[in-house]
């Protein structure tokens, strides 16, 4: 299997997951923030996603370094950019809401600001899926 193939399974992967949690899961933390709900339900969604995203997210970042030190193409410049971007955004705007959460001090207004951090993850991931599969087919 091609390296560039790894990279399209790996965007594809990461934009289908980030998808899913904006349709299924951030609602469902939202709603458990309306509610009132423990600490318990966030660290669990923790403990379960974390060691699904975190492989991909770091297989992606290391697969797209690799293609842009073989190959510094716009494209691969531009894929590493988006990974860059999807890494910074989650640590510095999602990551800190979660802890928030477990911690019962999340404010209506930091879950506003996870799901814009998380919208804009998830069109990076699928802008960055289509740049990928564009150029897997040239």
């Amino acid at each position: 299997m091609s390296v560039n193939v790894i990279d399209l399974l790996l965007a594809a992967a990461l934009a289908g997951l980030s998808w899913t949690c904006s349709v299924v899961h951030y609602p469902l933390l939202s709603d458990l923030h309306q509610i009132g709900a423990g600490s318990i339900h966030f660290q669990r969604h923790i403990n379960r996603i974390f060691p699904l995203v975190g492989i991909l997210m770091a297989a992606e970042l290391m697969i797209v370094a690799w293609l842009c030190w073989v190959d510094g193409s716009t494209r691969n410049v531009a894929s590493l950019g988006l990974v860059l971007l999807i890494w910074a955004v989650t640590g510095l705007f999602a990551a800190p809401v979660h802890q928030l959460l477990v911690e019962e001090r999340a404010t209506p207004q930091d879950i506003a600001k996870l799901f814009r951090a998380h919208h804009f993850r998830t069109g990076c991931w699928t802008f960055r899926c289509g740049l990928v599969a564009i150029g897997s087919s040239v």
